[in-house]
Parts: structure tokens; C-alpha cells; sequence
């Protein structure tokens, strides 16, 4: 398939593409952009600062991509090289990059079975604090490691 004249670019590419865009705005404190990156709501417009400074330097590997019978892409990432976390993107015009954060999810502290969905919370709405409070969630289990309630 060719999208505007240019070789459709693989799944990996895309994510990559999508949290090296997140990274430059997260550490430019481009907040116009994080929200662009993101299928948002009302909620996460409030809960940006606090998405952004809890996000702020934490490192984002891919691990694995790939497309979904909906066109979409589905990837596993690895937060501050400890939390397993999955992304879902659809296209969006709207983006920056062209895709969308619509669903985010982390493997819950503790659980035995790594990367299987049915281990990890997902969220689809309110993005921004859903991801706060995997975080914090993670540094409760952590002994305080990331971001201790409080």
C-alpha cells in the first residue's frame, strides 16, 4: 500500500516515530503537542501538568509492534526499563505524526505472566491520569522507586 507517494512505513516505525515526537515535546514542555499525540478528553486537558511531570525523563523503549485487523497498530513498550506497558494507535489526521493514542495499558505490578493482555489494565478514555496512576501504582509496588502516593 502507498500512502501520499511515500512506502508505507512498518509498525515499529510508526510507534517509534510516535514516542520520539512524544519524548521532544515531553522534554520541550510542548504541551500543544503531547495533546495532539493523544486521543484526549476534557479530563486529560486538566491532568496534562501532572501527566507531564510525572512523564518528564522517563525513558520509552519499543518492544514490539504490529497492525491490528482494525488498521490500527498494537505495541508493547518498556517505561523507565521496568514497566510493561502497551499502546494502541489509529490513524489521525489531527496528529502530528498522523496516529493517535487511543488506548493505553500496564501489566499489573507483580503479575506473573508478562505481555499477555489479560494481565494488564487498559484504559480508553482519561488517557492522561489512567497512565499517573499506573505509575503510581508501579512505585507503590516498587517500594517508592517512581512516584510514591502522598
Amino acid at each position: 500500500m502507498v500512502v501520499s507517494g511515500e512506502a508505507e512505513k512498518s509498525a515499529m516505525e510508526i510507534v517509534n516515530d510516535q514516542v520520539t515526537k512524544f519524548l521532544d515535546a515531553m522534554s520541550s514542555k510542548k504541551k500543544d503537542v503531547i495533546l495532539q499525540l493523544f486521543n484526549t478528553t476534557a479530563d486529560d486537558q486538566k491532568n496534562v501538568d501532572e501527566f507531564m511531570e510525572k512523564f518528564q525523563g522517563l525513558p520509552i523503549t519499543v518492544e514490539f509492534a504490529m497492525f491490528n485487523n482494525n488498521g490500527g497498530i498494537e505495541s508493547n513498550v518498556l517505561i523507565a526499563e521496568k514497566i510493561p506497558g502497551k499502546v494502541v494507535m489509529t490513524k489521525s489526521p489531527a496528529s502530528p505524526t498522523g496516529w493517535m493514542i487511543t488506548q493505553l495499558g500496564v501489566q499489573e505490578p507483580g503479575s506473573v505472566e508478562k505481555r499477555k493482555w489479560s494481565k494488564f489494565s487498559m484504559c480508553w478514555i482519561g488517557l492522561f491520569w489512567c497512565a499517573i496512576e499506573f505509575l503510581v501504582d508501579w512505585g507503590d509496588a516498587m517500594n517508592g522507586r517512581y512516584y510514591p502516593r502522598g
